[in-house]
């Protein structure tokens, strides 16, 4: 081999690891990159025929879909690892407070012992959760959530409690989360939202039938429930739990019906059934946002369907599960921006249960609720508080050990701020 043609097979080679080191010097490095977890829309069943508008008319649509769209909670925002497609967000609350209970009763019912001493307490909640979303092959989207609470208890210590553990495949479901059947959670007030909505363990489908409406379907457990639990007469099937959700503007509408199995020893289970429905309107009210829910719920062998999380909590440790009940329970709330920053909420509730007389006395349980509270939001992701509420409980079970007779009222007041982050 001549030199020249040496020189030229050592200029070939030194060009090819040169034209290599600029396209990676051209390659810009992998970083951690911003995103947001946000499903796609999903295709309904039946969709409407496009109609073609004035271009005045589509222009104050596209600003009025702005407007709405403002109004919205944004989606959690988070990050793509390098080397991943799936967006990561991780989100948490703070809630702290000073709180002071007290409760009157006559004294018969001061007898029976079941009336609480007036408590001075500091109620700190933490909240925990991490989520993710991708799209995956044939444009399916999987989500996945994890959260979980720790709050201080009456005796000082912590409690644990894992609020949701689920997964979500396209239109499927499954795992721990909220029931399908719940509307109004009271998420507005601090002593409600340090008591999670109802958790259950399930296996769901949904499907959206128009642009508006959409049709969820699952099986759900209430035993995965850890802060409320009804004892059970011996093993059962899941409940059976339908929903149908309408959300256009400034309505939505929320129906559901369930159906359970009550165990009984030593005789046919009974078929339990509940349906609850719910609607929150938004307005604007003199150039501020007004906000009213209400729902009403009726049950039959199924009290864990009625109520709010606060009334659960107070009824269902009283009773098995192989009591035959009748009952239903109502709410109403309103919420009003009234600056940037300040707002403020309240709401009236009744949850009235029945179950059959004996020949001690009649069986029934009625919880009477007023609550209101003022929040000041002065940045994003903090809230500062005040609230009072104030309940009505009578409760006559004949027979019982547990709270055989009780009439009285609590009373709370409480402080509190929360930061999200």
């Amino acid at each position: 081999m001549g030199s020249a043609s040496l020189r030229a097979l050592i200029a070939v080679a030194f060009g090819g690891l040169a034209a290599d080191g600029a396209r990676a010097a051209n390659r810009p490095p992998t970083f951690v990159r911003s995103c947001t977890i946000e499903a796609p829309d999903p295709t309904p069943l039946f969709s409407a025929p496009a109609t073609q508008k004035p271009d005045e008319e589509e222009d104050d649509d596209e600003a009025d879909s702005d407007d709405d769209d403002d109004d919205d909670d944004p989606p959690p925002r988070g990050f793509i690892s390098p080397g991943s497609s799936a967006c990561i967000a991780i989100s948490g609350t703070v809630n702290a407070g000073f709180q002071r209970d007290e409760y009157r009763a006559n004294a018969l019912t001061r007898a029976t012992g079941q009336v609480p001493p007036n408590l001075t307490s500091f109620p700190l909640s933490t909240t925990f959760r991490i989520e993710s979303g991708q799209s995956v092959g044939d444009g399916l989207y999987l989500a996945t959530a994890f959260e979980f609470s720790v709050d201080t208890n009456t005796e000082g210590g912590n409690d644990l409690t894992l609020s949701e553990a689920s997964v979500t495949f396209g239109a499927f479901a499954f795992g721990l989360a909220s029931s399908r059947f719940d509307f109004w959670t009271g998420d507005e007030f601090a002593f409600i939202g340090r008591i999670p909505s109802r958790t259950v363990a399930l296996i769901g489908y949904e499907r959206q039938i128009t642009e508006s409406l959409s049709l969820s379907l699952s099986a759900e457990d209430i035993s995965a429930d850890q802060r409320v639990r009804l004892l059970t007469g011996g093993q059962r099937v899941p409940d059976a739990v339908a929903r149908l959700l309408y959300e256009s503007g400034s309505l939505t509408l929320h129906g559901a019906v369930a159906l359970r199995e009550v165990p009984r020893l030593g005789a046919a289970s009974l078929v339990g059934r509940a349906a609850i429905l719910g609607a929150t309107w938004e307005a604007t009210v003199l150039e501020r946002s007004l906000t009213i829910t209400g729902q009403i719920a009726g049950a039959v062998n199924a009290p864990p369907y009625i109520g709010s999380q606060l009334d659960r909590r107070s009824v269902l440790p009283l009773l098995t599960g192989e009591d035959t009940t009748r009952g239903w329970s109502g709410v109403v709330s309103i919420g009003r921006d009234w600056t940037d920053d300040w707002s403020s909420n309240a709401y009236v509730s009744r949850y009235d249960l029945s179950l059959p007389p004996s020949a001690a006395g009649k069986n029934q349980i009625r919880i009477d609720r007023v609550a209101a509270n003022i929040v000041w939001a002065p940045v994003e992701g903090l809230r500062i508080g005040a609230e009072a509420s104030v309940a009505w409980q009578r409760t006559e079970l004949a027979g019982r050990t547990i709270a055989a007779s009780f009439s009285g009222r609590q009373s709370s007041a409480q402080v509190f701020i929360e930061r999200t982050f």
